[in-house]
This record gives C-alpha cells, sequence and structure tokens, in this order.
C-alpha cells in the first residue's frame, strides 16, 4: 500500500503547484486594493507641446507641460479627470492643491512598439507595484490613494517616447507630496 501513495502524492503536490502557477499568472500578483477603480491609463499623444496647441490650465496657478516631459515629483492639478488621449497636463506646485504626483517613471526596452496591450499591461502591473513599495504605508493603505499611468502610443514611441509615467492620484486635493517610505539602511 504505500507503494500506491507514493505517485498519488507525488501527482497531487504536481498539480497544486501547477494550480498557484496559474492562479499567479492570471490574477496579475493580486489586487492590493489602492487602485479602487481609479487606474484608468492615459494615453500620450505624439510630440505636441502645450503652447503649440493653445492649451490654457483649468487652474489658474498652474502651467500646462507636455505628457512627455513630466518628471518625478511633478504634482498636477485636475489629474484625477484627465482621461483618454492626453497631450499636456497642468502641473502645480506641490504646495498648492492638487489631486496628482509623479511618483515614477517605468523605461521600456526596444526598439520596436511592443503593442498597446503590452505597454498597458506593464503599467497597469508596474505603477501599482511600484506605488506599493515606494508610498508609505499609511498612504498606500488609505482609500483616498489611487493612481493612473501615461503610456506612449506607436506614434510617440517613433518620436522617442519610450516610458511610462505612473501618477498618483488623489480623491480630495491636497497640499503636500506623497510621502514615500524610508530608505532601507
Amino acid at each position: 500500500m504505500s507503494l500506491l501513495w507514493r505517485p498519488l502524492l507525488v501527482l497531487f503536490a504536481f498539480v497544486a503547484i501547477v494550480v498557484v502557477i496559474l492562479v499567479l499568472l492570471f490574477s496579475g500578483g493580486g489586487d492590493d486594493g489602492a487602485a479602487d477603480g481609479d487606474d484608468a491609463p492615459v494615453v500620450a499623444t505624439p510630440d505636441v507641446e502645450p503652447e503649440e496647441l493653445d492649451v490654457q490650465p483649468k487652474n489658474p496657478d498652474a502651467e500646462p507641460v507636455s505628457a512627455k516631459d513630466l518628471e518625478v515629483g511633478d504634482c498636477i492639478a485636475e489629474a484625477k479627470t484627465t482621461t483618454g488621449d492626453v497631450t499636456a497636463f497642468d502641473r502645480i506646485d506641490c504646495d498648492k492643491p492638487h489631486d496628482g504626483e509623479v511618483f515614477t517613471l517605468i523605461e521600456l526596452e526596444g526598439d520596436r512598439y511592443p503593442g498597446t496591450k503590452f505597454v498597458s499591461a506593464k503599467g497597469q502591473r508596474g505603477c501599482r507595484a511600484r506605488l506599493r513599495r515606494q508610498a508609505a504605508r499609511e498612504e498606500f493603505a488609505d482609500r483616498q490613494l489611487g493612481y493612473k499611468f501615461v503610456y506612449p502610443t506607436a506614434q510617440s514611441w517613433a518620436q522617442g517616447d519610450h516610458e511610462i509615467t505612473c501618477i498618483a492620484t488623489f480623491n480630495k486635493p491636497r497640499t503636500t507630496k506623497l510621502e514615500q517610505r524610508a530608505a532601507a539602511s
């Protein structure tokens, strides 16, 4: 009888491992709850400067900045309402009310555009994971925190735009920067 149990035990262990791997692959690593429906991607349009479009910021304290020129630490007014194809954002001083902040950039490699599905999925997973790692625990646990991301199109890729820009969003505008985790010493 012991000869029969050994193959069955190996078979059950193998099936359990396969099930765990499939769950991890198709679940995207699990839902952390931080996005709460706010993780809609924003598509960067080709290399167009805001002044070429005569874009006026909605907030008088803000200045228009090209989507491709956003940098880590930039605070954004009207980030929560910005969706779709975007050429510019309203950059604002972080001590003024804002509802978004650029918290990381994800550099994509390669000469050929990897495709919208790949870039969007990379932004979805990458921005969520980096927000989890970078934001202070209290900030990340706060249901007021979400994220969006800006990713390149095939046309903007051809013009050298190979970055996904991750933007933390806040349900209630704030006048402070996103609190970062302390660096490990």
